[in-house]
């Protein structure tokens, strides 16, 4: 079958496959009707210019069907595009060229008129393209509605029947994109001090800046770099830590329990318990290299984590892919009045930190030491301290973490379909 005969969702499609013809037919079939829409958005001064348009228009559309595969509604883009190029076109400066050869009654005739002189010009010139830009940024069906009423000088019948609604409907998208470019201006007119106090009021209180603002933020680059910094600064943050939470090992059979803040924790046994921490100096050995276990490898402790399937697994259960398990031994010497500062511990290739796993074996307490960033480091640097007396006999102490491949948008929260195999 003929690439000529395909419906317009095929087309696209054959032209992203790579078929000869494909563009052929699509220019054939769109070149002539979006010539003719250019020379009415482009009024008869530019009429001339209309194919050059067209084919800019064409040539980016080119482009853009290759760059990606999304749903494309091929005729009403191409309109789009085509009309974004005319406004490109009337948003251009252009002089016209005068032989000073044919001028007469010397110098003085090379003045121009007081509205052409030099700095009028350039402020009129200014005043056009921020029109222009702000045109740019209205919904598409106000652009279109004040651009065919404005510049092409078509009535409000005209215009209702051109996109199917009634006259009052078409008044009505006129006057909102009238009113949408003068609340638009007003933001302009803000002062940045204004805007970055709501701003700083509403990333404090975490909540949408108001609208003025944030109509001053799309024509100042200054106070847009100004947000940028606060969300990162925000994002910064919260890559630290999950919660402000402390692991510590209390009670005499050293039942493990996790403590919130300093109030209450919740022991291994589902027990709420209150307890202070005492961090107590001793003397520790590491042993041997780290243990690393990997997808497919048996969990070698109950684990919980927002990082794993339903929060977590139990012992023994093979631990899902994009996860492992790194640990390391630690022996607490008898009578020891410090411990290691910090354990390092580092995960596979391709994983990052993702949790802080409670320890086993002796009484410690583990937090991570600053310039971990879980989520994008690859190396824990874990602190240890005691949480009790200096043990009687050596005793051993497992400290663990939870790696994890981070899926496309850096979060660690489990996702089966984020995983790599």
């Amino acid at each position: 079958m003929s690439t000529r005969a395909l419906t317009d969702e095929r087309l696209v499609a054959a032209l992203r496959a790579g078929e000869p013809g494909a563009y052929d037919a699509i220019d054939d079939r769109y070149r002539a009707p979006l010539v003719r829409f250019a020379r009415r958005v482009l009024g008869a001064s530019r009429a001339q210019v209309a194919e050059d348009v067209v084919q800019e228009a064409l040539l980016r559309a080119y482009r853009a069907l290759l760059r990606d595969d999304r749903p494309m509604a091929l005729r009403p883009w191409l309109y789009r595009l085509t009309r974004n190029c005319c406004l490109d076109e009337l948003s251009r400066v252009r002089t016209d060229t005068v032989d000073l050869a044919l001028i007469e009654g010397g110098a003085g005739a090379l003045a121009a008129p007081a509205h052409l002189e030099p700095a009028v010009a350039v402020e009129g010139r200014a005043r056009l393209r921020q029109v222009i830009d702000d045109l740019a940024v209205l919904p598409e069906s106000q652009r279109h509605a004040l651009v065919r009423r404005e510049l092409d000088g078509i009535t409000h019948a005209q215009l209702a029947r051109e996109l199917g609604m009634s006259e009052p409907a078409a008044r009505s998208l006129v006057h909102r994109a009238r009113g949408t470019l003068a609340k638009i201006e007003g933001g302009r007119r803000a002062g940045c001090d204004e805007v970055r106090d709501e701003l700083l009021a509403a990333h404090d209180a975490r909540r949408r800046p108001q609208a003025r603002a944030l109509r001053h933020l799309a024509a100042c680059p200054a106070c847009r770099d100004f947000r940028t910094a606060l969300r990162a600064e925000r994002r910064a943050l919260r890559m630290l830590a999950p919660a402000p939470l402390l692991l510590t090992v209390l009670g005499a059979g050293g039942g493990l329990s996790l403590k919130l803040g300093g109030g209450a924790g919740v022991s291994k046994g589902g027990a709420l318990t209150t307890a202070s921490v005492v961090a107590v100096a001793g003397v520790a050995s590491m042993v041997g290299a780290q243990e690393v276990f990997g997808p497919g490898d048996p969990a070698p402790v109950a684990l919980s984590s927002p990082a794993l399937p339903a929060h977590g697994i139990d012992k023994g259960v093979a631990l899902p892919r994009g996860t492992s398990v790194v640990r390391r031994a630690v022996t607490i010497r008898a009578g020891a009045q410090r411990v290691p500062r910090t354990v390092r511990l580092t995960c596979p290739a391709g994983l990052a930190v993702a949790d802080l796993l409670p320890p086993s074996g002796a009484r410690l307490n583990v937090s991570y030491a600053p310039g971990t960033v879980m989520g994008v480091a690859d190396t824990a640097a874990v602190r240890l301290a005691l949480s009790g007396p200096a043990p009687v006999h050596d005793r051993k102490a497992i400290v663990s973490i939870l790696c994890k491949r981070p899926d496309a948008t850096g979060s660690l929260r489990w996702s089966a379909a984020a995983q790599g195999p």
